[in-house]
């Protein structure tokens, strides 16, 4: 699928994650995350066992980019100059996708994009 170019799903075993907008530091948007992966794809990646979630869940922590938006590009339409986004580094917390919207209404992502370098 063309929406999904440059984005990843992040497996665990048999099972799906994905970022819910709750888990995220200073409630950063999800439309403004992105995976690093870098050269090392499994080794970035943490398993947390969390008892005080769901009766007890494996969340997976990885540090990854939010985008820094500049003000012209906060307009429906800007002009595109080809720059690339500054970013900067940010814990993101990825859940089981079987576990989200189970504690509040709140944004979710399973394809995250990979960090443009």
């Amino acid at each position: 699928m063309v929406d999904d170019t440059g984005r990843v799903a992040v497996q665990r075993g048999p099972l799906i994650y994905c970022l819910e907008q709750l888990d995220q530091p200073d409630r950063i948007a999800l439309s403004d995350v992105a995976v690093d992966l870098g050269h090392k794809t499994t080794a970035q990646f943490e398993s947390e066992f969390r008892d005080d979630l769901l009766g007890g869940i494996v969340v997976l922590r990885h540090t990854g980019a939010a985008y820094e938006k500049t003000n012209s590009r906060d307009a429906l339409y800007f002009r595109y100059d080809g720059a690339a986004l500054m970013s900067r580094r940010v814990p993101l917390t990825f859940i089981p996708y079987y576990a989200w919207a189970n504690r509040a209404a709140a944004a979710m992502q399973v394809w995250t994009p990979l960090l443009k370098a």
